[in-house]
């Protein structure tokens, strides 16, 4: 029987998509970036082997608070699309019973995983970090070449994307950056971007793993910074939600 490589299920989401949500987290990841707030995804073999049906079985717990938020299931990491058998399963099953779906991706898997999936996947969350293949070299440990190429077939296919990016002072968040964002998204007929301010909550996990945060000495984007990327966004056509 096909089995997840669970290292978390969190109940009650508010941030992983529409509504109120379970969001289960998946081991493994072909990305290391430096801002990454789930390292528990690194710990290969530290993850609990779950099956989807009793995954689904606790998602159901919750049933009535997603009928009244529009919420459901979302399925993160690392990056869920790794484990395409075991995501499909999952995502199978949960349409077994009517859930609504979400795939938090970050694109960095063959287009053949995202094809496999299509059928059963509401809501892509799809993350963008740099547009400069050099820089996304530097901050992730691979290119983003995949990635964009991935992000332009989800949208060819008429997939329903909302495509988000962290915003890192001095990372990402120079004009440069963001007129490359808002060019690849309206060349797209994408019209909405979702900002996910960075944040240091992450760092006490990497401490507890024995890692080192790259970035921990980053201090979030300030309010002021938020609205200057938001008009500089909005020069291309681009609508800025903010992540609360």
């Amino acid at each position: 029987m096909t089995e997840c490589r669970v290292f978390d299920v969190q109940r009650f989401s508010v941030h992983d998509g529409p509504g109120i949500r379970t969001t289960v987290f998946l081991e493994g990841c072909p990305l290391r970036c430096a801002w990454c707030q789930n390292p528990e995804a690194f710990q290969r073999g530290a993850a609990d082997a779950l099956t989807p049906r009793a995954l689904i079985a606790e998602a159901l717990k919750d049933r009535d608070f997603y009928t009244v938020s529009d919420g459901g299931l979302t399925v993160s990491g690392g990056e869920p699309l790794l484990h395409l058998a075991s995501v499909r399963a999952l995502l199978e099953e949960a349409k077994r019973h009517d859930l609504h779906t979400c795939v938090q991706t970050s694109g960095a898997v063959p287009q053949s995983h995202l094809e496999a999936v299509l059928d059963l996947v509401d809501l892509f969350q799809f993350d963008l970090k740099h547009m400069s293949p050099r820089r996304h070299r530097e901050l992730t440990g691979a290119d983003n070449e995949r990635i964009l190429r991935n992000a332009t077939f989800l949208v060819g296919q008429g997939a329903n994307v909302q495509f988000r990016m962290p915003l890192i002072p001095g990372v990402n968040d120079d004009a440069e950056n963001l007129d490359a964002v808002g060019r690849f998204l309206v060349e797209r007929a994408v019209k909405t971007l979702r900002l996910v301010p960075y944040h240091r909550l992450y760092v006490e996990k990497y401490e507890a793993l024995g890692l080192g945060a790259p970035l921990q000495s980053i201090e979030p984007p300030t309010a002021a910074k938020l609205e200057w990327a938001t008009v500089q966004l909005a020069r291309h056509g681009v609508a800025v939600e903010i992540d609360a």
